[in-house]
């Protein structure tokens, strides 16, 4: 069985780097340092929510301070708030054009957004004063963009109001043809089972499938994955277009899941619902674990699948797609649609659930219990 996910996304690592603390700046502002400090310091904690808050507070104070506005820009990027970091680090910049940092983690949104030229800009901005524990990280994604750039995919698209998709080729513009009418439909079929419509755009790109590993890093079993766009391989497509229908509406629940619910969504319901929207059988997934008396506690499935082997990734999937059915037939479309909207505003899935009359703890316990588990396991460790 080939599944797919949500792509690891390589510039995460290099994210990492820089957030060490308040960029070097020309142009901070006197009296903002203390918020600068508790902000960073949030930051490096793991607490971007009140990090933000921090930022956000102070920039009412100091609105052209770059810092803050770096700071802002960077907790509301690991917050899943793409298009409001991009935002915010373009003010740094602007006010601060040797941001090394914010010209670096900018690159990465604009590159997830799909505007790859101007994501190679901003790193080739940034590489001249990158120091040597970045520079390195660096040259090796802008060689991998410069190389993207230069794909035939990147001069031929397939444009409508939602969508635009990718190509290279009169066999690519086929199945890219397919492609707007199968995401078309499905588009209002997973929005009604998550309870909202996003009116973001989505880019799609289709590749061959030694493109599609070279460029996204994705594990040998994925048949697609979503990054900020949905990148997919097409070979043999042509030849099992109802494969092809799956993976794309699987990739598009994870779009619109993106949208909707930025943060705090874990792993297990993202695969799980894109799954249960792709129109696979929850039940089956239950009596395979149920077969096996195997149950992974959901918290080794909080983050995300690209790390796992292919036999480790069918495990995670199975329990995934009967965890978010059993979630289903608890709540409802509707209290589904209540849930993602209390996760994408800051609420933890343990606190989300709350509102339903039940813990976390006593949902994984219930289905631990109807797989009849005795034991949990490591499997996918």
């Amino acid at each position: 069985m080939r599944v797919s996910a949500p792509m690891p996304i390589r510039g995460l690592a290099l994210v990492a780097l820089l957030i060490v603390g308040p960029a070097a700046s020309a142009r901070a502002q006197v009296g903002a340092s203390e918020a600068l400090n508790k902000g960073f310091q949030a930051l490096q904690s793991g607490d971007a929510a009140s990090a933000g808050s921090i930022f956000r507070d102070a920039l009412t104070r100091h609105p052209s301070d770059p810092q803050l506005l770096f700071g802002a820009g960077v907790a509301a990027s690991l917050q899943g708030q793409d298009k409001e970091a991009i935002g915010l680090l373009k003010q740094a910049l602007q006010l601060e054009p040797q941001l090394l940092q914010a010209a670096a983690i900018l690159g990465e949104l604009l590159y997830r957004q799909g505007d790859l030229d101007l994501a190679i800009k901003m790193y080739e901005r940034a590489m001249p004063s990158a120091p040597a524990s970045m520079a390195v990280a660096m040259r090796g994604r802008l060689a991998a963009w410069r190389e993207e750039a230069s794909l035939p995919q990147n001069r031929e698209a397939i444009k409508d109001d939602r969508f635009t998709i990718g190509f290279d080729g009169p066999v690519q513009q086929k199945l890219a043809s397919r492609a707007t009418s199968v995401l078309s439909a499905a588009f209002w079929r997973i929005g009604k089972t998550l309870g909202a419509y996003p009116s973001a755009p989505i880019n799609v790109v289709l590749y061959t499938e030694r493109q599609f590993h070279d460029i996204t890093g994705a594990p040998e079993w994925a048949a697609g994955g979503f990054d900020g766009q949905i990148r997919m391989p097409v070979r043999g497509a042509a030849q099992n277009l109802a494969e092809f229908d799956r993976v794309l509406t699987h990739e598009l629940t994870h779009a619109m899941l993106k949208s909707i619910a930025p943060r705090h969504l874990p792993a297990w319901l993202n695969e799980g619902l894109a799954m249960h929207c792709e129109g696979r059988d929850g039940a089956l997934a239950e009596r395979r674990l149920a077969q096996a008396r195997l149950f992974v506690p959901l918290a080794v499935l909080q983050t995300s699948f690209g790390r796992l082997s292919a036999p480790q990734a069918v495990i995670a999937y199975e329990e995934s797609a009967f965890a978010a059915r059993a979630l289903l037939d608890r709540i409802g479309s509707s209290g589904l649609g209540q849930l993602l909207q209390d996760l994408g505003s800051g609420q933890t899935m343990e606190q989300a659930i709350e509102r339903f009359g039940v813990t976390f703890v006593a949902f994984e316990s219930d289905l631990e219990r109807r797989v009849g588990a005795k034991s949990r396991t490591a499997a996918v460790r």
